[in-house]
């Protein structure tokens, strides 16, 4: 009998150690599905206690000028459409396949109306042979066009190529020079959008560590001087509260008086974009502190506005599914 006692004393400290094992591994499984869920969801909602995150300051406010998102119809078109860009009279939307660093191309789309266009093709003499990367695409209001390109970025860190559209095809097509560049390996300007005058080119400048998320990304401007964009004296004074220590900021979009900037943010505690909005009321002054605007929600980014600064496009992902989406407000 007392062998028989030792044993069951022995088995109850052990159903004991059992039951708690078990049941902090239930408590992790819930926190990790709940995690994993909001995170599937496109919540942003995370919380936010690393000592990175905490210094990242307090969140934006909300814009609430934009509402009734809708995606918009490509006639023609069914793949992925990604960094849009609608030219200054509205007249065309220029977009790009599936940026997977491989072989997205770049198109273009007649309006129909402001949400929907019809597909008029690949924009001629831009694509490259594969594998090649054409993306962001941006003109001004002379038909000077812009676009986004790594061809020759392995010989002289260049990636932004410039040219007279025309047509569906643009002539004259070369690097655009300036020291806007950081010309060092892992650098590169990955987006670019060109004033409405063609005076002034704001871009953002990356830093990449072998990693396909970018490891530093802000936004800057360059003045054209002698057919060269060099960075102007005031860009960081410019971009003073745009740009961020704990945060990426890409994708400019600047309004046809230049006066509202709007960019995409990726938030690297929530792994989330997010496209803000920053106004100012001179071209001499800093861009004020910007805000989320609140009718876009989940993966959003590359935003551009329309040249009366009513429409707002951008591409969302959906379900793997990257697609050009619209906001409107009224002026």
């Amino acid at each position: 009998m007392d062998g028989l006692s030792s044993m069951n004393s022995i088995k109850k400290p052990l159903m004991l150690y059992r039951i708690c094992f078990f049941f902090i591994i239930f408590l992790i499984g819930v926190f990790y599905w709940r995690c994993a869920s909001q995170r599937d969801r496109g919540e942003t909602s995370v919380s936010m206690s690393s000592p990175a995150c905490a210094s990242m300051g307090a969140p934006v406010g909300f814009n609430n000028e934009f509402g009734n998102p809708e995606t918009v119809v490509i006639r023609g078109y069914n793949g992925h459409s990604m960094e849009p860009f609608i030219t200054r009279e509205g007249s065309f939307l220029f977009f790009n396949s599936m940026n997977d660093g491989d072989g997205a191309c770049l198109y273009y789309a007649r309006r129909i109306d402001d949400g929907t266009f019809e597909l008029v093709g690949k924009v001629r003499f831009v694509n490259n042979r594969l594998p090649h990367l054409e993306t962001v695409a941006s003109m001004d209001m002379e038909g000077r066009f812009y676009f986004i390109s790594t061809r020759k970025y392995k010989y002289n860190y260049s990636t932004l190529y410039c040219g007279h559209f025309l047509n569906g095809i643009v002539l004259d097509l070369d690097a655009q020079p300036g020291n806007f560049y950081k010309r060092a390996r892992g650098w590169m300007v990955t987006e670019g959008e060109i004033s409405a005058d063609g005076g002034i080119l704001y871009f953002a400048n990356a830093r990449f560590n072998g990693e396909s998320v970018r490891e530093s990304s802000d936004i800057a401007m360059a003045r054209i001087c002698n057919g060269d964009f060099n960075v102007t004296v005031d860009s960081s004074e410019i971009m003073k509260n745009v740009n961020t220590d704990g945060s990426l900021e890409y994708s400019p979009s600047i309004s046809s008086d230049g006066l509202e900037l709007i960019f995409t943010r990726f938030n690297r505690c929530t792994s989330m974009p997010e496209i803000l909005l920053s106004k100012r009321k001179s071209l001499s002054e800093p861009f004020g502190p910007p805000s989320r605007i609140a009718a876009m929600t989940g993966f959003v980014e590359a935003p551009s506005m329309s040249g009366d600064k009513k429409t707002l496009y951008y591409h969302k992902k959906d379900k793997g599914l990257y697609s050009i989406c619209k906001v409107s407000r009224e002026i």
